[in-house]
């Protein structure tokens, strides 16, 4: 039996296995698939503990739960399946903001609840969160949207202005999806066990050394269901 939401509002990680984000992303250049994998489990981590403290149900669909051809369809999938366990409005977020914070989030949940729709711009013209109501749900409509582009922003501000949404927009926060841009995040504040953990795995590597950290098969515990996280602080 399906787990019933015990909020109205979700936290929903839409995200690929760390194995599967080590085969496809180069976080440390000269780095091999089981090291990109352990900075990719790391950023995982990070965001499922983030997602836990924003006081609403998390829920959590990665490479195991996702079907479909292409990113936007695999993402239409998990937003319908999440809306379908009754929720009204999801905060959907991925595992490359590693500047996301759990007080971010908590904003996002006022600001969606009030306003159906809040977007939280990356630097390089995509997002690191998406915030809609059930109701600003078109599935077509946000399969045609240019998923994993620089164009992606401006393209949810239109969708969602046209559907008479009144959109909260968040600070802009940086994404990584390579090694230059680890190497800019690390410059930024960022939670200090966070930034160690990446650090090490960096300059590990640049050593020679094996990284110490998650093994590159780990998924981490992700769950497809919701679990209510600790109460805000």
């Amino acid at each position: 039996m399906a787990l019933l939401p015990t909020t109205r509002i979700a936290v929903l990680l839409f995200t690929r296995s760390a194995g599967e984000e080590g085969a496809r992303k180069r976080f440390l250049s000269h780095g091999t698939r089981a090291d990109n994998a352990a900075v990719a489990a790391r950023l995982i981590e990070h965001a499922t503990a983030t997602a836990r403290r924003a006081g609403v149900d998390f829920v959590c669909v990665d490479s195991a739960q996702q079907a479909g051809a292409t990113f936007g369809e695999r993402l239409a999938g998990a937003v319908r399946a999440t809306f379908a366990l009754g929720y009204e409005h999801l905060l959907i977020i991925g595992n490359d903001c590693p500047q996301l914070t759990a007080a971010c989030l908590r904003r996002a949940v006022a600001a969606v609840q009030a306003t159906g729709a809040v977007l939280g711009p990356a630097t390089d013209g995509g997002v690191y969160l998406l915030g809609l109501s059930r109701a600003l749900f078109e599935s077509a409509a946000w399969l045609a949207l240019p998923w994993q582009t620089q164009h992606l922003g401006a393209a949810l501000r239109r969708q969602l202005r046209r559907l008479g949404a009144v959109v909260h927009q968040l600070p802009a926060l940086a994404d990584i999806d390579d090694a230059a841009g680890l190497a800019r995040v690390l410059r930024q504040p960022l939670a200090r066990p966070l930034r160690r953990g990446l650090h090490r795995l960096r300059t590990t590597r640049r050593r020679g050394a094996r990284p110490a950290g998650p093994r590159a098969s780990q998924r981490g515990h992700l769950a497809a269901r919701p679990h209510r996280g600790p109460p805000a602080r």
